[in-house]
């Protein structure tokens, strides 16, 4: 648990000293206006890395919702035609239109699905984190800095251990995001993280037709 007060991260009982944390000037800075997308891509590069200034700061930015749609469509994009392309070469080598139009068709579906899952996973953690955990953070502060952190689920393009990779790595930037927004332990963020992601990890595995040959 996380006191309100001090801040401090406790078990079952803590000495509180009365004093609230300091927060630093880069935290308390206000967010760039007008079109910034290079400041939010390096606000999305330090959330993977786990810098919990910069989680903290997307959390409370308005626009780190929109250049996070952004950037997480860009990802499944670049997600879907990378596992459906080598079903389009085949396509254009054979000169089979009805194959690209099946291809183009999973595309669209899968990047629907790809998005039912972005909300619905830290939509489950987040009631997991306040029912269980007490967590204090809204889906709205949760879900801005998983969006712009979202492209590291790109990493399931590596043959082979792609699919593991990208499950682990999200699963710990889930992890870092709840610990710093909801306001609950880390090993609480991780449970929580780790057991929805890997039910999600064997949906995702199903939405890469792409690995099947014609």
């Amino acid at each position: 648990m996380r006191c309100d007060v001090c801040g401090m991260d406790y078990g079952l009982s803590h000495h509180c000293t009365g004093i609230a944390p300091l927060v630093s000037a880069d935290e308390t800075a206000p967010a760039p206006t007008g079109f910034s997308p290079g400041y939010y891509l390096r606000l999305a590069l330090n959330i993977v890395r786990w810098d919990d200034v910069a989680i903290r700061r997307a959390s409370r930015d308005p626009n780190a919702t929109y250049y996070g749609a952004v950037f997480w469509g860009f990802a499944a994009v670049i997600i879907m035609i990378g596992t459906t392309f080598p079903v389009t070469l085949q396509a254009i080598r054979l000169q089979r239109p009805e194959i690209l139009v099946s291809v183009a068709i999973a595309v669209i579906l899968g990047l629907v699905a790809l998005a039912l899952m972005t909300f619905v996973q830290p939509g489950l953690c987040h009631l997991i984190a306040k029912w269980f955990f007490a967590g204090k953070g809204n889906y709205l502060a949760v879900m801005r800095p998983l969006l712009l952190g979202w492209f590291v689920n790109c990493l399931i393009l590596i043959p082979v251990a792609g699919a593991l990779a990208s499950a682990i790595t999200w699963t710990a930037v889930l992890m870092i995001v709840f610990e710093e927004v909801e306001g609950i332990e880390r090993l609480q963020a991780f449970g929580i993280s780790a057991g929805i992601n890997v039910c999600f990890f064997f949906l995702q595995l199903l939405m890469t037709p792409a690995r099947h040959h014609l």
